[in-house]
């Protein structure tokens, strides 16, 4: 793990939180850029592994992402879908995207996925882990 943080002439805006906390809210950041902007997107169903990748890749250029994975359920699209259209739209349902990011010595792995039970597409935090210094 790196221990990157922001140039020094940003930092005095960050100076309140902690490694950790930053992470966090850096990840919570990525998570809802994502859902925001792929919301609505159409997709064609055929093609929806080219998609994932070149969006899971331009995603992960954000600053102090290590990785970041969208997955797209296309049954979940696939439901929506009349004849004779032959694409469909990515809905919350059908995202499940998982983002890593690291600041400083801390790493955090963050979630965005339909969780059934709750009828909601729930970002929460499913592991921080802190470098020693």
């Amino acid at each position: 793990m790196h221990s990157r943080r922001h140039i020094k002439e940003a930092l005095k805006y960050f100076e309140k939180l902690t490694d950790r906390e930053h992470a966090i809210f850096e990840a919570g950041i990525s998570l809802g850029a994502i859902f925001h902007q792929l919301v609505g997107m159409p997709v064609k169903l055929e093609k929806i592994r080219e998609l994932e990748s070149a969006l899971s890749n331009a995603f992960s250029s954000q600053p102090f992402r290590v990785r970041t994975e969208i997955r797209i359920n296309a049954e979940r699209i696939r439901r929506g879908l009349t004849e004779p259209y032959d694409y469909g739209v990515i809905n919350p349902e059908s995202l499940d995207v998982e983002v890593v990011v690291e600041y400083g010595y801390a790493r955090v792995k963050a979630r965005l996925k339909w969780i059934d039970e709750l009828g909601y597409p729930l970002m929460y935090v499913e592991e921080v882990t802190i470098r020693g210094i």
